[in-house]
């Protein structure tokens, strides 16, 4: 897909890695999403066998938070979509995923051009001990993985626009990763005197004030 080229398998295992661990998960699948909502390309760990492949068979049909039930969200919990809904149009998936040892699911959507192009799921079993504040926990961290799967291409698209050096560019993408001045400086070899020169001239082309403004701006989908 031309709007996940920004995306290697290194970042989708990192995001994985950050949204399990954050979340305290049992299992974690990433997935792509085509024009007409159809998942593809799953890359899986831990998931059960038998719920990813009744999954594929005809139970995606059932998910309350399949792709095109999520509108403009950007994370869902599948406890609380479930319970507005009338019990009757959840009890065929409550118990497939009770079935599978499934206690509860988190979702995180990615969108290029309004539309999902990517998710994340974040599965609890009866042996998970779910944080308290889960979805409050998985908004704070969206933006984050909306840049490392989606947004890197478009990060590059938009440096050019705004007339950012490769350099600077390099620093955007560090920033936007959480990393502090001195790991900038680190990982690109300067000193932290030359990062906060290139935040600066950053700052001055984006026209924003702060690292959040540029993680934001840099984040926003297409």
């Amino acid at each position: 897909m031309l709007m996940l080229m920004g995306r290697s398998d290194t970042a989708t295992n990192e995001a994985m890695h950050f949204a399990h661990s954050m979340l305290e998960g049992s299992a974690t699948a990433f997935y792509e999403v085509d024009e007409g909502y159809n998942l593809r390309r799953f890359l899986l760990s831990r998931i059960p066998e038998p719920f990813h492949l009744q999954y594929l068979d005809g139970m995606s049909a059932f998910d309350p938070q399949h792709p095109r039930h999520a509108g403009h969200l950007s994370v869902a919990r599948l406890s609380k979509t479930m319970a507005g809904q009338q019990a009757g149009e959840t009890a065929l998936y409550r118990s497939f995923i009770g079935q599978c040892g499934i206690v509860d699911m988190l979702d995180f959507f990615f969108r290029c051009d309004d539309q999902i192009v990517a998710g994340i799921s974040v599965v609890w079993d009866r042996k998970a001990r779910i944080p308290e504040g889960a979805v409050t926990i998985a908004e704070k961290m969206h933006q984050y993985l909306q840049f490392n799967l989606v947004g890197r291409a478009a990060a590059s698209e938009d440096g050019q626009r705004y007339g950012l050096t490769s350099r600077e560019m390099d620093v955007v993408r560090l920033l936007c990763c959480g990393r502090t001045n001195r790991e900038i400086g680190e990982c690109l070899k300067i000193g932290q005197a030359t990062v906060k020169t290139h935040l600066i001239h950053i700052f001055q082309k984006l026209g924003v004030e702060t690292r959040s403004a540029v993680v934001a701006l840099m984040a926003r989908p297409n």
